[in-house]
């Protein structure tokens, strides 16, 4: 197993997955990438749509940014994040923020990295057993091996 892929979003399923994988690629002297897919919807995100919404356009008009740059930093931010919960023990090769439908998202980075496995979090809203639709359609449709941490 020579490359690891990590989808993270920032939401405690991730997390889970980020240990994981990071262990995973730790004990097999594995190449690691971290992957965040940001979702245009996610620009719908309760911490963007208070009152200073519009204050915020503004503001990345003025900076020559649109939303995707904001969800884009916001991406590299949960990368960071992650990079810093794995600690130096565990070198990343590849940090990936994209823009788009998680589960292509994931898939298409798996298939552009050749990456030999893929690690994520159920992403199930509801604490279930029940698989959220993007761990499944990963699952149904990658080109390698999925590990959905639990």
């Amino acid at each position: 197993m020579k490359k690891v892929l990590i989808a993270i979003d920032g939401s405690d399923s991730s997390i889970k997955a980020l240990d994981i994988g990071g262990k995973l690629a730790e004990k097999f002297g594995s190449e690691l990438y971290l992957v965040h897919i940001a979702r245009l919807g996610d620009f719908y995100d309760p911490i963007l749509l208070g009152p200073e919404f519009t204050e915020v356009l503004e503001s990345l008009k003025r900076e020559g940014k649109d939303i995707t740059d904001l969800l884009k930093e916001k991406g590299n931010k949960i990368l960071k994040a992650g990079i810093a919960r794995l600690g130096s023990g565990v070198p990343v090769a590849k940090e990936i923020v994209k823009l788009g439908n998680p589960a292509e998202g994931i898939i298409k980075t798996a298939e552009e990295e050749g990456v030999d496995i893929i690690v994520l979090g159920p992403h199930s809203k509801r604490k279930s057993l029940i698989m959220g639709s993007v761990a499944r359609e990963v699952v149904e449709l990658s080109p390698c091996s999925v590990l959905v941490a639990r």
